[in-house]
């Protein structure tokens, strides 16, 4: 053939290939042109689910803004606060070609799929003119997960670390074949803070003020259940949850999308429990969990959202801590059983000692599984990373024990349901007299629980107070006055336990009344610190003892030298007759010895008789110095 020929057949069949091209072009151009008009009279960009999906919420001022960071989950450069401008921009990011991406940049079709997902749904993308992607990595991990259902955890309160101390709730993904005794290899997925300070204060300080990134990981569930329940001796409450399978599958390619960006965090709004209701919204945007808190999101609240539900809880489970199945056997002993048991622990006797073997064969078997529940305690209390080491002897000796557990037998529950539990929130309305005038006071506080409180749905014998502000009307001397401001209080009392000793110890930051002076109810910025020791008879006993020696210190103008230094010893004890009725009892000495000299004692009297689990009555009778007042208050709790 002619190099002429040759030639011209090149040159036509390139125009030719060219025309093709760009007529592809055209045809795409113009398709997803018309998916966008479609998206624009169907106002998608205002649907609630393109709003849950990119995480949008009303400023307070107007306009709206996601809360999420990460300007890599946004396909417009004004995605975060323009949502048409983003919905735009995805379904045309969806038409990007392969040859466009960077080495080893997923598809957007890839990174973001719960969008492609419901816009899929909404438009009925055609095949013919949307290249439907390849997505190797996202199924893999899809199919390696294959949820049949998802169950809410709550992780009770630990107050040994302050991004615990409130409760702590994270998501288990069900897997198909993970069921039954197998629970435990499926995968979790929590959503916490990245700390980067062991600082306290600069920890507490950036936790509340957002300067965290919080993120969301994907883990092995037995490693948090090793953490939470072994290591940290938290119980575990599993609420597992009804969603059909396309309903979790959307919430995992959701989860999916959240694991390439982050969020600022805070402890008391965008914190795990908040962004773990989000997931559940995705998955059945007619919930509403989030549109229900205002100022703080409290983990055990967000249980109580999720619990009132209609038919979206199917069951609950309690996963005791080691430590609460240690003492679930302690608790059955008889006095006898506990002295022997001590002695075996303390290695006084072994199993083949008489005095063991005189015992009944449930006897036996009892305390040798106490006893390894006892060695496996303390062993992850001393951060072995080792076998647990149970001597042999105490394995021969239980292997001719043929007697398994009862399961007849109850549980001890060593904690209660966080939905149980009274309102995070506290309003209350009190009158009272003192030595020179009646009152009236009005306080509120945001957060959490105090001692004089119902246990039920918190940690039993500690208190969490948190900005807790009191204000007085005097009725002859017609003022208002700050009465006091509990800025933080905490308070842990930890009952001895001859196995396992642990100081009880409290903090408190606040602006209180120098109740010991006549200065016209002035105040003072407070702080103190103490450590003490408590005391509970038994396991469930109503009485509780307990003593502090404290560190204190007062700032005011109205001190000698504007401060005071000190410290003081207190002692008491609480009383529950009942349920509803309980008493308190303490009386302090103080001394300050630096700035203004000054010692004198304290001495209170409360009583408080709960209605409900979320009103009570209260009379209290205090003594500071020589001054002394009468309360009786009603405490709403919302």
């Amino acid at each position: 053939m002619p190099r002429v020929y040759c030639f011209a057949g090149i040159v036509i069949g390139f125009f030719l290939f060219s025309e093709a091209v760009f007529s592809k072009e055209i045809h795409t151009d113009d398709y997803l042109a018309g998916l966008q008009q479609q998206a624009g009279e169907l106002k998608l960009s205002e649907q609630r689910v393109w709003h849950l999906l990119l995480k949008y919420k009303p400023r307070l001022f107007g306009g709206i803004v996601s809360e999420a960071d990460g300007m890599g989950f946004f396909n417009s450069s004004d995605g975060k606060t323009n949502p048409q401008s983003e919905l735009m921009a995805t379904l045309a990011s969806f038409f990007l070609p392969l040859d466009d991406l960077a080495p080893n940049q997923e598809h957007p079709q890839c990174n973001f799929p719960a969008r492609f997902k419901w816009l899929n749904q909404q438009l009925k993308f055609d095949a013919n003119h949307l290249t439907i992607q390849q997505c190797d990595r996202l199924d893999r991990w899809v199919n390696e997960l294959d949820p049949v259902g998802a169950t809410l955890v709550f992780a009770t309160y630990y107050l040994n670390n302050p991004a615990s101390m409130f409760g702590h709730t994270l998501v288990r993904i069900d897997s198909r074949d993970r069921g039954g005794e197998r629970k435990l290899t499926n995968y979790g997925a929590n959503y916490a803070a990245i700390p980067d300070t062991d600082n306290p204060a600069l920890y507490a300080w950036r936790g509340l003020t957002g300067s965290f990134e919080g993120r969301f990981a994907i883990f092995p569930y037995y490693t948090k259940v090793q953490e939470y329940n072994n290591l940290e001796s938290r119980d575990l409450w599993e609420y597992e949850l009804e969603f059909t399978e396309d309903q979790l599958n959307t919430m995992l390619l959701h989860l999916w999308e959240l694991g390439g960006t982050y969020f600022d965090y805070y402890y008391f709004q965008e914190n795990c429990s908040y962004h773990v209701l989000s997931l559940f919204e995705i998955a059945r945007p007619d919930l509403r969990l989030r549109d229900q808190f205002l100022f703080s999101v409290i983990p055990a609240d967000t249980v109580k959202v999720v619990m009132a539900q209609e038919d979206l809880v199917k069951k609950i489970v309690y996963r005791p801590s080691l430590l609460s199945l240690l003492n679930q056997k302690r608790h059955s002993m008889t006095r006898t059983e506990r002295s022997i048991f001590e002695a075996l622990v303390k290695e006084k006797i072994s199993p083949a000692s008489d005095k063991f073997t005189s015992l009944s064969t449930r006897s036996q078997v009892l305390l040798l599984d106490a006893y390894m529940d006892y060695l496996q305690y303390k062993s992850m209390q001393q951060g072995s990373d080792h076998e647990v080491k149970i001597p042999h002897s105490v394995l021969q000796a239980r292997s001719r024990l043929q007697v398994t557990e009862d399961e007849s037998e109850s549980n001890t529950y060593f904690s209660s349901p966080p939905e149980l539990g009274h309102g995070a929130d506290r309003f209350r309305i009190g009158m009272g007299h003192n030595d020179r005038e009646p009152f009236i006071e009005f306080a509120y506080r945001p957060a959490y629980h105090d001692l004089m409180a119902r246990d039920e749905g918190y940690d039993k014998d500690s208190e969490i107070i948190f900005m807790d502000f009191k204000l007085r009307y005097f009725f002859e001397s017609e003022r208002v006055r700050l009465d006091q401001a509990r800025l933080l209080s905490i308070t842990a009392l930890n009952p001895y336990d001859s196995l396992f000793f642990k100081p009880s110890w409290r903090l408190d930051f606040s602006v209180d009344t120098l109740r010991d002076r006549d200065c016209n109810y002035c105040n003072a910025f407070a702080g103190s610190y103490g450590r003490g020791i408590s005391y509970r008879p038994a396991f469930f006993s109503p009485l509780l003892l307990f003593s502090f020696v404290d560190v204190r210190t007062d700032f005011s103008g109205n001190l000698k030298r504007d401060y005071r230094l000190g410290g003081d010893v207190e002692m008491g004890a609480y009383y529950d007759f009942n349920d509803q009725l309980r008493i308190k009892l303490a009386g302090s000495y103080r001394v300050f010895v630096l700035g203004e000299h000054k010692r004198f004692f304290t001495s209170h009297f409360v009583t408080r008789y709960a209605f409900t689990q979320d009103l009570d009555m209260r009379l209290e009778f205090n003594r500071y110095d020589h001054n002394n007042e009468g309360i009786l208050a009603f405490n709403y709790y919302f």
